[in-house]
């Protein structure tokens, strides 16, 4: 990892945030034309706001991902058992998929919300791991489950807030949940040695 590599994920991710807010701002003032963006008024003033507001989500994101790398590095060095730490990430992730049932179930969101919310974080969230995995090893699996569960629901927050509005909660989540997605998947390419590099520790190491 260098600078350039970083500052890429940076700019990448802030954009892929601002076209996913874009895409799900769209389609949700095509299922609520009363959604808006700030007050916002007007088709073109709203999706130059959500535009905005998708590259703000890009960049909270990637805070949130720079936070869980420091996170990592920390407890994996304090946690001298790797498995610990890894068990104690699925208990976490599990504990936030409860937490989202109890803000959701009784309360201003719609009536459904208490168990579809953590239900679609959670396939979505076992679809970006199964990539993980196959890209990686199996140990992936517990760590990206827990960087897509509980990493995004803390960065979404602000959408669990909105006084049970599912469309702000989707507007939140959703480009929320892609740029991690990106981050996540793209990490491993960006840390691997190049295969040129491979092949010379090779060649060095059978001499």
């Amino acid at each position: 990892m260098n600078l350039r590599k970083w500052m890429t994920l940076f700019g990448t991710t802030i954009l892929i945030g601002g076209g996913a807010a874009l895409i799900t701002g769209v389609i949700m003032m095509v299922c609520d034309p009363n959604f808006q963006i700030g007050g916002a008024k007007g088709w073109t003033f709203n999706v130059i706001m959500m535009a905005l507001a998708g590259l703000s989500f890009g960049a909270f994101a990637h805070m949130g991902f720079f936070a869980y790398l420091m996170l990592n590095y920390i407890a994996r060095s304090i946690i001298k058992r790797p498995y610990l730490w890894v068990a104690l990430q699925g208990f976490v992730a599990l504990f936030v998929l409860a937490e989202i049932v109890y803000w959701t179930h009784d309360s201003e969101f719609p009536p459904n919300a208490f168990w579809i919310v953590p239900l679609l974080l959670l396939i979505g969230a076992l679809a970006v791991a199964l990539r993980k995995v196959k890209e990686t090893t199996a140990g992936a699996w517990i760590p990206t489950l827990f960087f897509m569960i509980a990493v995004t629901t803390i960065e979404g927050l602000p959408g669990f807030r909105s006084g049970g509005l599912w469309t702000q909660l989707t507007f939140t989540l959703v480009p929320i949940f892609v740029c991690n997605a990106y981050q996540i998947l793209r990490l491993h390419h960006i840390l691997s040695v190049p295969r040129a590099a491979q092949k010379l520790e090779a060649g060095a190491g059978s001499h």
